[in-house]
């Protein structure tokens, strides 16, 4: 039997004289590393060597044992900006209580029940914008945290506060993948100012709701669920479960949408039959899952492919294992590729290419999707954002006709913290629901 080779003997990803940086940001041709270097290889990223894993088998490895890694040593940010209990980088069993506190807020059972809400307000969003020009980006961040402050976080948030929220949200993300220079980033005037207003904002509402007031929310039942289980309640605990509540994935939805909208609508072919199966939308069609709105899952399951939030997770290992002939150490700095097997041609045809029919009565092995994460790590709002995504796409094309602008196209990559989304402009008019018609859009201006 062949004992498993040390990791100081990976291939480089040097070896391959391929590029490292592309518009001053720190990019690496990663599906080129994978056919040429294999499923495991070495990589020097911020001053520090890594090791790259990546394809199904990579996720099937990472997946397999989340006690394998230490989630606390690779997402420090997350516990210096939202305290030592964010769900994100705990481990083991205090992650598992954690999950099951947090249960009763982000389980499809407790959530789905809020479409008819979160309907309302894309619409209401949607109609309050007609015949101007959005910026795409924007506009869904702000129509999807309205929604969640009206369902799973009762909170009235006024245009004061929705603002303080997005911005935070929006600069804390982007400083989680910055290394040691999120250290300036977070301190500026101007961003500790949203971080002291979203705390101060939260702390209050945790303070009342365990005083005793009572809202009909998700919140509302992961309190109740813990009391009944004797579970302890404290402030500090709960204002970043309400943070979650409110915020967690809004952005990355919106970055999603934003992109996958400038390719569905670039695709008539699919588009005229997607808006004939959009006509027979009604919210209560869709409370009882997908099946009848087939094109539109298989749209939504395109752009998740495409435009994944976090096409690389930094990791770094904790319990010893071995990958591909090679034995991971513990503390090994690991990068996952978790969305590389979107690329490969072998599991998707002609990969990037927007084509939502690959989805047409196909289902593809659940290790080639990485959208969400995997095993008990997966994605906390993965429910909000499959319930939030049909209903804006299913609003927006069954109510209007819509147009872009002009900005450049929008590209998919592999890179750790690389942003998705450009922004688009669009206009959209009203459709006349009994033709079908719409008056002619006018293009938005960039």
């Amino acid at each position: 039997m062949t004992s498993p080779a040390p990791i100081d003997d990976l291939p480089d990803y040097a070896s391959l004289g391929l590029p490292t940086e592309r518009d001053g940001l720190e990019q690496f041709d990663h599906l080129q590393a994978y056919r040429r270097l294999g499923p495991i290889y070495q990589l020097g990223f911020r001053g520090e060597r890594h090791v790259v894993i990546a394809g199904m088998e990579a996720n099937e490895a990472a997946w397999r044992n989340p006690d394998q890694w230490s989630y606390h040593d690779a997402l420090v940010p997350f516990r210096e900006i939202m305290g030592p209990t964010h769900v994100t980088q705990l481990d083991r069993e205090p992650h598992r209580r954690k999950r099951r506190n947090l249960r009763n807020g982000f389980a499809m059972s407790a959530v789905v029940r809020h479409l008819p809400v979160i309907d309302e307000v894309l619409r209401e969003a949607y109609a309050r914008h007609l015949d101007q020009p959005v910026r795409l980006h924007d506009f869904f961040m702000t129509a999807l945290t309205q929604a969640n402050s009206r369902t799973v976080l009762h909170c009235g948030l006024d245009a004061v506060a929705l603002a303080h929220f997005i911005v935070f949200e929006e600069e804390f993300i982007s400083g989680t993948i910055l290394g040691e220079a999120r250290h300036a980033h977070y301190a500026r005037p101007a961003f500790v100012a949203h971080r002291e207003f979203v705390f101060g904002f939260l702390r209050e509402l945790v303070s009342r709701r365990l005083a005793g007031q009572r809202c009909p929310d998700s919140f509302q039942e992961m309190i109740d669920d813990r009391r009944e289980r004797g579970e302890p309640l404290e402030v500090e605990e709960l204002v970043p479960e309400a943070y979650l509540l409110l915020m967690a994935g809004t952005g990355n939805t919106a970055k999603m949408l934003n992109c996958g909208l400038q390719h569905l609508l670039a695709n008539p072919g699919w588009l005229g039959p997607l808006e004939e199966e959009l006509a027979g939308y009604r919210i209560e069609r869709l409370v009882g899952g997908m099946g009848a709105f087939p094109r539109l899952r298989a749209t939504l399951m395109e752009m998740e492919r495409m435009f994944p939030a976090a096409p690389v997770l930094s990791r770094v290992v904790e319990e010893p294992f071995e990958f591909h002939g090679h034995r991971l150490p513990r503390g090994t700095r690991v990068l996952h590729l978790q969305t590389l097997p979107h690329f490969l041609d072998e599991v998707y045809a002609d990969p990037y290419r927007f084509d939502p029919s690959r989805w047409m009565d196909r289902e593809y092995p659940k290790k080639a999707h990485g959208t969400f994460g995997g095993s008990t790590h997966i994605c906390l709002g993965m429910n909000l954002v499959r319930l939030h995504t049909p209903v804006a796409v299913a609003n927006l094309l069954r109510d209007h006709r819509v147009s872009l602008g002009g900005e450049p196209e929008i590209l998919v990559n592999l890179n750790y913290g690389v942003p998705q989304a450009a922004h688009l402009t669009a206009r959209w008019s009203r459709r006349d629901l009994t033709t079908g018609m719409a008056p002619p859009a006018p293009v938005a201006q960039s």
